[in-house]
């Protein structure tokens, strides 16, 4: 079977912050998260996981309030 993969994204408003501040768009972090769900690293801090696009880092938590949620813990962007 098939390891369950989120399909949905929930955000923290530090998160929502965040994001603005660095200019990313929401659809852009989402989008990186459920396709980049397969390549995702353990996170030792707050989140579960931890994905990457370029510079881009978002820490989340998989599964969330359910088997198909992912939220968004923080982002942050690589020196």
């Amino acid at each position: 079977m098939a390891e369950p993969a989120p399909s949905h994204v929930t955000w923290s408003e530090h998160a929502l912050v965040k994001a603005r501040l660095l200019g990313y768009a929401r659809s852009d972090v989402e989008e990186l998260i459920l396709a980049g769900h397969d390549r995702r690293g353990r996170n030792t801090g707050a989140a579960d996981w931890l994905v990457r696009s370029g510079r881009l880092m978002v820490a989340y938590n998989f599964p969330a309030t359910d088997e198909l949620t992912a939220h968004v813990v923080t982002l942050w962007r690589r020196a």
